[in-house]
């Protein structure tokens, strides 16, 4: 019972919107109306700046590391249910029930959960990611780079079988989520960073 408890809880601490709920708060703006229609921290960027967009990011990597903080402070010595309880939490951002089961991508929330698992492969996976930004300004690009990283790091550091599992699990997830992107770099059509929107008055 308090196992099923914890992973509905990070199911539902993951589908906080807080893209959503920051545009609402400051901008008096719904970001899924914008640009990607994305609740994520890219299409936060392009429509409310750099500051609210940190806000979002701090936000969503932060319900990752808490969902697994949470399962280590209740003494759930699983690791399969630390990572079931780690993709609860991404599933939630990626389909939040307070969104009609819509999202976002849920990278910032999956560094979160790996930073909480690994902090070394995560810090890894992040220079993996600013380095495809860097050259390329593609941050779809970059995060897909970032989750293949995060699953070959997981198998370079002899990880847990479990923590492999998990990072086949994102990696297949980052790929489904970004086949919209995946589409438009083909076309060259994808957009780049540091390209804003206007918000309509």
């Amino acid at each position: 019972m308090k196992i099923a408890l914890v992973i509905i809880s990070c199911y539902l601490l993951g589908s906080v919107p807080f893209g959503y709920i920051v545009g609402k708060l400051f901008k008096k703006v719904d970001i899924r109306e914008y640009g990607s229609g994305n609740i994520g921290a890219t299409n936060a960027l392009r429509i409310l700046g750099p500051s609210l967009a940190s806000l979002v990011v701090l936000g969503d990597i932060g319900k990752g590391i808490l969902s697994i903080y949470l399962v280590q402070y209740l003494n759930i010595d699983s690791l399969l249910i630390l990572i079931i309880a780690g993709l609860a939490v991404i599933f939630g951002h990626d389909w939040s029930i307070f969104l009609g089961f819509k999202g976002g991508k849920g990278i910032a929330t999956t560094f979160g959960v790996v930073f909480a698992l690994n902090p070394t492969i995560s810090f890894l996976a992040l220079l993996v990611w600013g380095i495809v930004v860097i050259t390329t300004r593609y941050v779809s690009l970059a995060s897909i780079f970032a989750v293949i990283s995060i699953f070959i790091l997981t198998i370079l550091f002899k990880q847990p079988y479990e923590y492999i599992i998990f990072g086949a699990i994102i990696l297949v997830l980052g790929i489904f989520k970004h086949k919209d992107n995946i589409k438009r770099l083909k076309s060259k059509k994808e957009s780049k960073i540091g390209e804003k929107i206007k918000i309509k008055k």
